[in-house]
């Protein structure tokens, strides 16, 4: 029986045809066909074919059972939800700013108790494609201008860390520059907002993400009066089309590339991505949790200019948490090691290391280089001129300042309370206040100067050794490096505009 049914789904029953003329001159706007196979013998069936109406009003429900055919009454609930979602003032703003291009369907479909079901179909590009790249290129821009501003103030290095740094340098400013010419194309471009598979070989197109389409299906019962709306957006996959895939994708190319670093023989120190990444994120906190800082300090000192024992309070407890989530930031092996690596890489530090060689006919001066280039891959040697401990009590001083400051606050709130406690003559209210609101501020104002400096101190060292770290990765191959750099930028574009548009 199941291979019978099986044969009988896939077997072709017949055909039938008819004039849309008669369907619409007879009297119940139905046609009874009947189906006849191809070998021209007795019909196999019937169909029944029926003009639908969509202007009319339906006012009453049909009784049929899902197997009884007959013509329902038209409705215009299908009418009226294309017209309502069209002229709607409140979306019409939304649709004209972020939709282009939009493609309306509606169809009346039969349930299977006889009722309909209308739906609309909406299909449209976005603007949001080319709006999202370009605020991602802009952001790009900006990133690697601070890394070309954090490689210069990294200080004096010696010869060979000086020509590393000046050709990343060099290959930075050629990425920026070409972002910017790519920026001012899409600025100038005015044409659709969609970009095709076709399109995929422009340059200029790179970072906008392929076949982006928005669709939504706002289906409606007549019966039951309820609605139900469903979104979906179709995109290609993010890819840097042009840069080609002879060499496989992003991540083939960034595995190889990390395999390539680890077994490079060329002279420069290797960190793992996890370390890349862990120096990316101390940096990251570093712009993020300075401000804050030098902000609620501020705040503390305005709430002890104002004598304000809740605002001093409040301002104090920020801070803390800021300043206690700053000092965790940085108690990480990593920026031990790369504050000794960044030692090392000091002219002073190579000097002191290595003498003025004389050259030995025995090729001793040779030598004595390739044990230094061999060393430098290995792990990090400590050196007994630099002071381990040095780094700890800089960062540790952040927290002893911290705690300097709650002190100060501890106790002044306690003269307060004293003074509540204390009957004190309505006429000498006014002279404690302003007393008290001086001493507040000056004895904050030292300790909240000695916390600034500290942070200011950490962040200086920090950040290098951590930009440091980052100079490593492209120490292999500079161009290569970057390229790669290039490439995730592509697709990071184009996945961030899926990942906003679809959110």
């Amino acid at each position: 029986m199941k291979t019978f049914f099986s044969a009988l789904q896939r077997s072709f029953l017949g055909s039938a045809t008819f004039a849309v003329g008669d369907l619409l001159k007879s009297d119940e706007q139905t046609l009874t066909i009947n189906l006849s196979p191809l070998d021209g013998s007795s019909k196999v069936g019937t169909i029944v074919v029926s003009n639908l109406k969509m202007g009319e009003n339906e006012t009453e429900e049909t009784d049929q059972s899902p197997g009884e055919v007959s013509r329902p009454k038209p409705t215009s609930f299908c009418g009226n939800l294309l017209h309502r979602s069209i002229k709607d003032p409140e979306n019409s703003s939304l649709l004209d700013s972020v939709f282009k291009n939009i493609i309306w369907k509606v169809y009346r479909l039969p349930t299977a108790n006889g009722r309909w079901l209308c739906v609309r179909e909406q299909m449209a590009e976005t603007t949001l494609s080319f709006l999202i790249p370009k605020q991602m290129i802009a952001l790009f821009i900006q990133e690697d201008m601070r890394r070309l501003q954090d490689l210069e103030e990294l200080g004096e290095l010696s010869a060979h860390w000086d020509t590393l740094r000046q050709n990343v340098t060099i290959h930075y400013q050629h990425m920026i520059s070409s972002y910017k010419e790519m920026l001012t194309e899409l600025n100038k471009f005015s044409g659709s907002s969609f970009k095709p598979s076709c399109s995929r070989g422009e340059k200029k197109l790179e970072f906008i993400p392929v076949n982006l389409h928005l669709q939504r299906m706002h289906v409606q019962s007549s019966s039951t009066k309820t609605d139900g709306i469903y979104d979906v957006v179709t995109i290609g996959a993010p890819a840097a089309h042009i840069r080609g895939f002879r060499n496989g994708g992003l991540r083939r190319q960034l595995y190889r590339f990390e395999g390539e670093k680890r077994n490079s023989s060329y002279q420069y120190i290797y960190y793992s991505p996890e370390d890349t990444t862990k120096a990316k994120e101390v940096i990251t906190n570093i712009y993020k949790l300075q401000p804050l800082i030098l902000s609620n300090t501020e705040l503390l000192l305005t709430a002890a200019r104002q004598h304000s024992t809740d605002s001093l309070k409040d301002s104090l407890k920020t801070l803390s948490e800021i300043t206690e989530q700053f000092v965790h930031a940085f108690e990480d092996q990593l920026l031990r090691s790369a504050l000794l690596a960044l030692h090392k890489a000091r002219p002073s530090y190579i000097n002191k290391r290595q003498p003025n060689p004389t050259h030995n006919p025995d090729g001793s001066e040779q030598q004595c280089e390739n044990s230094e280039r061999r060393s430098s891959k290995d792990s990090i040697p400590h050196h007994a001129e630099y002071d381990e401990e040095d780094w700890d009590r800089v960062w540790v001083n952040v927290g002893k300042s911290l705690n300097c400051i709650i002190a100060m606050v501890d106790r002044l709130l306690e003269q307060v309370d004293i003074e509540q406690q204390c009957k004190v003559e309505p006429s000498a209210v006014n002279q404690i206040t302003s007393s008290a609101s001086d001493d507040w501020y000056e004895g904050l104002y030292p300790l909240v100067v000695t916390l600034k400096d500290c942070v200011k101190e950490v962040i200086d060292r920090a950040k290098k050794a951590m930009v440091f770290v980052l100079l490593q990765d492209c120490g292999s191959n500079i161009s290569q490096a970057l390229a790669l750099h290039q490439r995730r930028d592509v697709v990071f574009s184009q996945a961030v505009s899926e990942y906003f548009i679809t959110s």
